[in-house]
């Protein structure tokens, strides 16, 4: 990592910076939402050829998939909603020729669900918060690592913006 940093002068300071005023441009350009700033996210990606407009369409679905606004809907909806992502994902995976960023992402999407053994025997998987974090943070930091790391930086970018996504999410429950 010190290589990356140092061929190109930026320090994570740097990088916190811009991230953030690229995430508060985005949310302004969704006037608050953050589903709406994901998928204009998504859209960044494929102008800026991290992803394809095939796979871009594929995450907005993924995005998509299991957003629910009651606690009731989110129980009866997370396990259809999760086999659904995690079928794009598969789909992802098996056409061999999915970006990393691609990849990255809608890995983030699977994950944003959470299975929960029940005391039968059976299992729950709870729908993805609707905070929406996950995908919104893996997004911008995908296209803020693009900017500076190229696909490489963006694969990496997601991955940690939807570390910290998901931390954030979690939390808020």
């Amino acid at each position: 990592m010190d290589e990356f940093t140092q061929a190109i002068g930026l320090g994570v300071g740097d990088l916190q910076h811009a991230a953030l005023a690229e995430a508060r441009r985005l949310m302004r350009e969704a006037k608050g939402d953050r589903h709406v700033a994901a998928v204009l996210l998504f859209g960044r990606l494929s102008e800026l050829g991290f992803i394809s407009e095939s796979e871009r369409g594929v995450l907005v679905k993924m995005h998509d998939a299991g957003s629910v606004s009651s606690t009731d809907e989110k129980v009866r909806l997370g396990t259809s909603a999760y086999f659904d992502v995690r079928g794009m994902f598969d789909e992802l995976l098996a056409t061999g020729g999915a970006s990393p960023v691609a990849l990255v992402l809608a890995s983030g999407l699977v994950g944003a669900y959470e299975p929960e053994p029940s005391e039968d025997g059976t299992s729950v998987v709870y729908a993805k918060s609707n905070g929406g974090y996950e995908a919104t943070l893996a997004t911008a930091g995908a296209v803020i690592g693009g900017y500076f790391g190229g696909s490489g930086g963006a694969a990496l970018g997601g991955v940690i913006g939807g570390v910290i996504g998901k931390v954030v999410d979690d939390c808020r429950k």
